[in-house]
């Protein structure tokens, strides 16, 4: 589907004036090329028609008036020209269709508000604190503060905090109660709302207690929100925080799927037995985060929760990285960035970047960006200051379903662009007959907390049994016999399996009884033994 960028008004309501000085602009601009023209014209008369349109061409990129498709430059707005549209006055709003949906969890974005009009409508959100799973797979808890859907029970732990969606101009009515059972006050402050605050003077709750605002939405795109009571790095830090989606008067062009993504941090200390962990404030004052995530917790967007598209499908995601402290540089490993709307301004005339591989999103900031399924893979989200990625959490996947297109990408190929000999790949499964070992997938990822990278990394076996490694791992791993000591790897020959893929088996069988340790050739900290008796 093609589509463009950005998207035009089919109607005047609002952005007459807005378009009005665009084509001001437009007339101007024409007015130099022409003058371009004439002069290259006069210079060469013996010119033929093409090569005159080229030279004129890259005679307005060379003076950088060449009007983007995302109306920056020449074409962006004039700044003493209003963005914010004539607002129909509260009385004569009309309640929002009542099929129309304005609260939903990350990362569903809920759907487009296309509706040509204001509207007004109620939002109504709870303040929860429980401990909840950071980690899982680590079995790491916190105490987790956030936000959920008035009522809504099943949800306990609230982080992050419900994705709101309105259209620019309307009013919201936006109520929020503390529950009883809680222990702090809270409020929250709209990034979307022009206010005192955004909105948190008036939104200040004790246990118990609830408050309301009327809120207009002035400016489109996708708004951080979070709690700004007391000692607010704090309140953010345990789990405050959500995203306010304003679509834009002229809706974006219509895409597969929207997902809301939010980027943030947690600075806490070691787990105690049951795996719980405290707020650290050493690290947080120092702005070192030991965990940086994507929708709250350690693998939200892996696994069932990876998200979901198909080849020849477009999506766009909205993007907050709610800090606290770091900027986000969102990249999508295996793929680029169709569209970017920087700052996640998505308001018409505003300057859209098209082929990005990476996008810089400041701390209490956001972006928008769109991405084409074109060949099946999984894509990896990453913050791409990729210690926070490997070590800290930050991966997201895009799951892309369909069929293969090699005029796109091949896994192996000839001089002549032909798939060559081998290019399904080699077959190392075979059948298992005796104790496994599994090299885990992730295992290697942290040096202090390898034990685990060979499941299980102590085995006991009899002389005369094969044992088997299976790598369950999506990088190359090795079995290799021998030690490592403070001077690093000391291999002693006995065996190795060479360098293991995905899925890939190896076999030995020992013959002699004795301690056998072995390690990973190229990740030395992943270490085992077999133990062999007689």
């Amino acid at each position: 589907m093609t589509t463009e960028y950005p998207p035009r008004p089919d109607h005047t309501h609002s952005v007459l004036g807005v378009w009005t000085a665009i084509a001001v602009a437009g007339v101007a601009f024409a007015m130099l090329v022409g003058v371009v023209a004439l002069a290259i014209t006069a210079a060469r008369p013996s010119m033929d028609q093409e090569t005159a349109d080229l030279l004129v061409q890259n005679a307005v990129d060379d003076l950088g008036l060449e009007v983007g498709t995302g109306g920056g430059g020449a074409a962006g707005v004039p700044t003493d020209v209003s963005v914010i549209p004539e607002l129909t006055p509260v009385n004569q709003l009309q309640p929002a269709p009542a099929d129309e949906q304005h609260v939903f969890y990350a990362p569903d974005a809920g759907e487009p508000i296309t509706r040509d009009y204001q509207a007004t409508y109620e939002v109504r959100l709870e303040v929860l604190e429980n401990v909840c799973e950071l980690d899982s797979e680590n079995g790491t808890k916190i105490d987790m503060w956030g936000y959920r859907i008035e009522g809504d029970e099943e949800v306990v732990c609230g982080v992050p905090a419900p994705v709101l969606r309105g259209r620019v101009g309307d009013y919201v009515s936006i109520t929020l109660t503390n529950l009883p059972e809680n222990t702090h006050p809270h409020n929250i402050d709209f990034h979307a709302v022009t206010g005192q605050g955004g909105g948190a003077a008036g939104l200040v709750v004790a246990p118990g207690e609830s408050a309301t605002i009327g809120v207009r939405l002035l400016y489109a795109g996708a708004f951080m929100y979070h709690c700004a009571y007391g000692d607010v790095p704090l309140h953010i830090m345990h789990g405050m925080y959500g995203m306010f989606i304003v679509d834009p008067e002229v809706p974006l062009p219509e895409v597969a799927h929207e997902w809301a993504v939010m980027q943030s941090e947690w600075y806490t200390t070691e787990p105690d037995a049951d795996g719980l962990v405290d707020v650290d404030m050493d690290r947080l004052f120092e702005e070192q985060p030991n965990y940086v995530v994507f929708n709250g917790v350690v693998g939200a967007l892996q696994g069932e929760g990876a998200l979901k598209m198909n080849v020849g499908e477009r999506a766009r995601i909205y993007f907050v990285n709610e800090g606290l402290n770091l900027t986000s540089n969102f990249h999508p490993i295996g793929s680029h960035w169709d569209a970017v709307y920087p700052e996640a301004a998505t308001t018409p005339g505003n300057p859209i970047i098209r082929g990005s591989q990476s996008t810089l999103v400041v701390a209490g900031g956001g972006t928008v960006v769109e991405i084409e399924g074109q060949v099946p893979q999984n894509i990896l989200l990453v913050d791409h200051a990729l210690t926070r990625t490997f070590y800290k959490g930050a991966l997201g996947i895009i799951e892309v379903s369909g069929n293969d297109n090699p005029e796109i990408y091949q896994a192996a190929f000839d001089a002549e662009g032909g798939e060559a000999e081998g290019g399904e790949g080699t077959d190392t499964t075979v059948p298992i007959d005796g104790p496994v070992v599994e090299i885990t997938r992730d295992g290697w990822l942290d040096p202090d907390n390898a034990d685990d990278a060979y499941s299980p990394n102590e085995i006991t076996v009899s002389v005369g049994t094969t044992v088997t490694w299976v790598n369950g791992d999506g990088v190359l791993h090795t079995v290799t016999s021998g030690t490592v000591g403070d001077t690093g790897p000391s291999p002693d020959g006995l065996f190795d399996s060479g360098y293991l893929p995905e899925g890939g088996t190896w076999s030995y069988t020992f013959t002699e009884e004795g301690e056998f340790p072995y390690f990973c050739i190229p990740h030395p900290w992943m270490q085992g033994t077999v133990i062999v008796t007689g």
